[in-house]
């Protein structure tokens, strides 16, 4: 594993943000530099060819998207396009059709946004906006192509649509998959035949069987579990954030909630899957834990960033016996104001434009046991165990 490595963050300040994390001998993480990328670049995405290539949303009312390039030596952040989303609050980004293209959540007003990329991975092609107007209070928040279809879990409508390009290279809206009334679907994961749905203002897990083609009905709920701690103030008012899945060596489900009122901060709360089981909930100390994602050579580290305080907080993944999650890493709050998502540049060659360089990045899983409320100390071991977990 390369001992130290770069992640960007992205914030809903104009910065994009580079830091530096170091996992040997002694875990460190520092702020390395920032770029500006329009007024909101909170959502990241890498390209999986080449990860100095990476994307990023501008969330504002008239919004946009962002190719750029990393150096993978120095960390500096340069600019390259950008093409309107044909909407407002442009919450997330997602490769879709095979990784061609992008497809792009628009919160506001409801609907998604797609887009070609050109050869070099930079330049964007043509435009197509599919509306959710069929509902009102449309709020899409995340763009899942599972390989049949793209999945768009619908905030305000309270269902996930299903898209396709049925005979055609235009994406079209081909059903829905209705969720509890008020429960507020955000994001969701699919694996081995199930669609697995955080719900914003339910604060719920939802387990639903996953309809492989659009002929094969409305999937069925298997199962729904709060990730709230059990140690949270009855009544407390909170909002789920988000949710990663790792499937080997054993699948687990990580999902953050954001607004706890408890002192040791926001939760992250661990499910196995197959009966979905909550099996922990490891506070972070965090405030409004929004952006949360796997990083690092085999997705061994998972980093974590508060929102309205606590700063960004780095976790190595370990077995259940030493608590699922433990803390090697961190930055104070204030170093970067409002962090909302994380990727990471694994080691390659600089790119320019017209090159690109293919790279693997596999992810991760962890052992399991009885659920317990966590509270990690920060450990400087680096010498502990370590699973790999891949997708």
């Amino acid at each position: 594993m390369s001992s130290s490595f770069f992640i960007l963050v992205g914030s809903f300040t104009p910065f994009i943000s580079t830091l530096s994390f170091t996992t040997f001998p002694t875990p460190s993480l520092s702020l390395v530099s920032q770029a500006t990328s329009g007024t909101s670049p909170s959502w990241l995405l890498s390209n999986p060819q080449n990860s100095s290539i990476f994307y990023a949303t501008d969330e504002t009312e008239d919004g946009s998207l962002h190719s750029l390039v990393v150096d993978p030596v120095t960390g500096k952040v340069t600019p390259v396009a950008s093409i309107s989303t044909q909407g407002g609050s442009p919450t997330h980004i997602n490769f879709v059709g095979n990784g061609t293209g992008l497809g792009v959540a628009n919160y506001g007003g409801g609907s998604a946004f797609f887009t070609t990329l050109q050869e070099d991975g930079l330049q964007f092609g043509g435009g197509q906006l599919v509306k959710f107007d069929q509902v009102q209070s449309s709020n899409a928040h995340q763009i899942v192509d599972d390989g049949t279809q793209v999945l768009v879990p619908d905030l305000g409508a309270d269902r996930v649509w299903r898209l396709g390009q049925l005979g055609s290279d235009q994406w079209s809206i081909q059903g829905s998959i209705p969720q509890q009334s008020g429960s507020g679907p955000r994001h969701l994961v699919v694996d081995d035949g199930s669609i697995y749905t955080l719900h914003e203002h339910a604060n719920t897990l939802t387990q639903q069987t996953a309809a492989s083609s659009f002929t094969d009905g409305q999937p069925a709920e298997v199962a729904s579990i709060s990730i709230i701690p059990s140690d949270t103030p009855s009544g407390s008012t909170l909002f789920a954030g988000e949710v990663l899945m790792a499937s080997t060596p054993t699948p687990l489900i990580y999902a953050s909630n954001r607004d706890d009122p408890s002192t040791a901060g926001d939760a992250i709360a661990i499910f196995e899957t197959n009966p979905l089981t909550k099996v922990a909930e490891v506070r972070t100390g965090l405030n409004h834990l929004r952006g949360v994602a796997f990083v690092g050579d085999d997705n061994a580290y998972l980093i974590a960033g508060g929102m309205k305080g606590g700063g960004i907080k780095v976790y190595e993944r370990v077995s259940a016996e030493l608590g699922y999650l433990k803390e090697v890493a961190s930055l104070p709050a204030g170093v970067i104001e409002q962090p909302s998502s994380f990727i990471w540049v694994s080691s390659q060659s600089p790119v320019t434009e017209g090159d690109s360089t293919t790279t693997t990045q596999p992810q991760v899983g962890t052992a399991t046991s009885t659920i317990p409320v966590i509270v990690p100390t920060i450990s400087r071991s680096a010498g502990c165990r370590r699973f790999k977990i891949g997708r």
